[in-house]
């Protein structure tokens, strides 16, 4: 799923040189304060390149790991966070960066900074997160920084897969969720078909117009996902939407197969 800074909305060189500069004090401030996925992405940045060494740093980040306060985040174009995008809290474009802790929570976005800064993986902070398992994810961050063993997270593998970074249970509820009537994802297509072909309505024909709209990919992911060489064009968003609901408790991974069963 193509990503780029320069998706970024709002990003300009002024605040990513402006970023650089700010201290460990102030990016634990701003990490408390933030509130669009640009911001979220220079305080992020700005740690790696700069704080990563910084064992008081980390030490002050596994302190927010269980501050649950919650941030509407804006301009979150391109981001792809599977629970927020089934909430309808993030419009699913059709592509993006997957990230899976909730960058909508400070401890979601503590967890962040300090697995990129680490390259350490404890488990992902999520907006179903409890109290309870936010405390253990701590705890492990705790002992790693203080140079005690620790057990790393083994996220579930999807051998097989085309596109592992959304194979995911979770990912296709979000797939199917963004797949629905959605007034803000007809105004991004047609923005796009005005913008790139000078269309107002989706030709007829099939063409490279189609990917203006979101839900091409979508249909895309979820054939994959279900076995389906391609997308058989009756399985409509209503029909995902039972198939869904009948059979979310009985889907797994094939890995001989590489796509998800109905297991009966």
């Amino acid at each position: 799923m193509s990503w780029g800074q320069q998706t970024i909305e709002g990003l300009t060189e002024e605040k990513f040189n402006a970023a650089q500069k700010l201290s460990a004090e102030q990016l634990l401030s701003k990490n408390i304060t933030d509130a669009s996925w640009c911001e979220i992405f220079l305080t992020l940045n700005s740690s790696i390149n700069n704080q990563s060494k910084n064992s008081e740093y980390l030490k002050a980040l596994t302190g927010q790991i269980t501050n649950k306060a919650i941030t509407s985040i804006e301009g979150t174009s391109k981001l792809i966070i599977w629970e927020r995008i089934t909430s309808g809290e993030i419009l699913f474009e059709g592509k993006g960066l997957v990230v899976e802790n909730d960058l909508f929570s400070v401890a979601g976005r503590a967890n962040q900074l300090l697995q990129n800064m680490t390259k350490k993986n404890f488990g992902y902070v999520t907006s179903s997160s409890t109290d309870d398992d936010l405390k253990i994810i701590q705890n492990k961050w705790v002992k790693f920084i203080s140079n005690q063993p620790v057990d790393e997270y083994r996220p579930a593998e999807f051998k097989g897969s085309a596109i592992p970074e959304a194979s995911s249970l979770k990912a296709i509820e979000a797939l199917i969720i963004s797949i629905q009537n959605n007034p803000k994802k007809d105004a991004l297509t047609k923005k796009c078909l005005q913008k790139i072909y000078k269309l107002d309505e989706m030709p007829k024909e099939k063409g490279p117009a189609l990917y203006c709209s979101p839900d091409t990919h979508s249909y895309a992911y979820l054939s994959m996902l279900l076995g389906d060489k391609k997308r058989d064009e009756t399985k409509d968003a209503l029909w995902w939407k039972k198939f869904w609901d009948e059979n979310h408790g009985k889907l797994a991974w094939d890995n001989e197969k590489g796509f998800y069963i109905v297991a009966k």
